[in-house]
């Protein structure tokens, strides 16, 4: 059989999902005896083991779903997630339609404006696979002579990568994992990291109350070891 190739977006230091000003003095559970804050948060739920949709139960799971429901067990909120892809998700995101979002999303000072593109001389002149809206698609087209398809799920770029349509996919390095995982007959991990990324939680312009309060429970389920249980669950191996 055939062997493909393609490159990973490396994912550096998992545990750094903390948004800008996370104060470290606050450890201790939150108690209160009010009824929680109700918040929606959009999530594109095609991103395993980030966040995907369980084919028995139809409900959104993931490491990013876990992670975000541990901080609301903390901070007394109450999640209603909606599943939207990624570009709609940024876009409502900016227009305030969602109260946070949590999917994979890089954190750069302007959404990948300012990425440095390096080691990519292998893939020049190559057919690649992105998802679109994402800072994957952005270091593709950064990439000498390559053709790049973007699709509106990362799942789509792999089934074309299988079938041969595609030279290579770029994406996050658990995600282009999963896929290995998956088809170790067919696809293997070529080359270095392409690019090194922070991801974070997003949260909707003037809601400062909430940002605090995400930040003070990512900070208490770092102290307490729960981050270091969802890795190992959700992203080991």
């Amino acid at each position: 059989m055939k062997k493909f190739t393609w490159l990973a977006v490396a994912v550096v230091a998992v545990l750094a999902l903390a948004l800008p000003g996370c104060s470290n003095g606050t450890n201790n559970a939150t108690t209160t005896n009010s009824a929680p804050t109700q918040i929606t948060v959009a999530t594109d739920a095609t991103w395993a083991p980030f966040e995907s949709v369980n084919e028995q139960t139809k409900q959104i799971e993931g490491f990013d779903i876990d992670l975000f429901n541990a901080i609301a067990a903390k901070v007394n909120l109450k999640i209603t997630y909606k599943n939207v892809a990624f570009d709609p998700l940024l876009a409502g995101m900016a227009a305030g339609t969602y109260d946070a979002a949590i999917s994979s999303i890089t954190i750069t000072p302007e959404r990948a404006q300012q990425m440095l593109f390096s080691g990519q001389a292998s893939l020049t002149g190559k057919k690649i696979g992105v998802q679109l809206g994402t800072t994957g698609e952005v270091l593709a087209k950064g990439i000498a002579n390559s053709t790049v398809r973007s699709y509106d799920e990362i799942g789509l770029a792999f089934q074309d990568l299988l079938n041969g349509q595609i030279d290579a996919v770029i994406c996050d390095t658990p995600i282009a994992n999963n896929y290995v995982k998956k088809n170790a007959t067919a696809l293997k991990t070529v080359g270095g990291a392409l690019s090194t990324e922070d991801y974070g939680i997003a949260v909707a312009k003037g809601k400062t109350d909430l940002l605090n309060k995400i930040n003070q429970g990512l900070a208490q389920i770092k102290a307490d070891g729960t981050i270091d249980q969802l890795v190992t669950k959700w992203l080991a191996g």
